[in-house]
């Protein structure tokens, strides 16, 4: 089972860095093409929003699997040992219940985004392919918080 983790983790973070680069990269040639050739690509700036959200969901997912999301522990952090463990794995059930709530109602937006047969304006894609990270990706961070409130309850329960 840790294998299959450590490949999905590793997944993420390849997926991750070379979008970020794609976008980098063609956002300096959209900046050449506008002010060396005066010519501008119509279909970047809706592809580095629908990107930009693709980025920030996946980011979302590694930040809580590496628990670099900020938090406001300073009270949890001052109780006993046991305490601590159970609050941190309380609130990590009620934020993964959040992302579950998410993405149960993006799924339906992109089924009735599916149904509308709408595309985006400038590059003609589905918009419901523009709409699908969020639902995917907020299940992955509702499933790491979850693992997180697995350890953290653990940690609680056997002091």
């Amino acid at each position: 089972m840790q294998r299959f983790f450590n490949i999905i983790n590793r997944m993420e973070n390849i997926t991750l860095v070379w979008t970020i680069l794609v976008l980098a990269a063609i956002g300096f040639v959209q900046v050449i093409a506008r002010y060396v050739f005066n010519y501008s690509f119509t279909w970047f700036e809706e592809l580095g929003r629908y990107v930009g959200v693709f980025v920030a969901f996946l980011g979302a997912s590694i930040g809580v699997r590496t628990g670099s999301h900020f938090t406001m522990d300073l009270v949890v952090s001052h109780m006993g040992r046991p305490w601590q463990g159970l609050v941190r794995a309380l609130t990590n059930c009620l934020s993964a219940t959040f992302f579950f709530i998410v993405a149960y109602h993006s799924w339906k937006i992109v089924l009735r985004m599916h149904g509308y047969e709408t595309t985006s304006p400038t590059m003609q894609i589905p918009m419901y392919i523009a709409y699908l990270p969020i639902p995917v990706f907020s299940i992955f961070i509702g499933i790491r918080f979850l693992l997180q409130a697995f350890k953290q309850g653990l940690k609680g329960a056997n002091p």
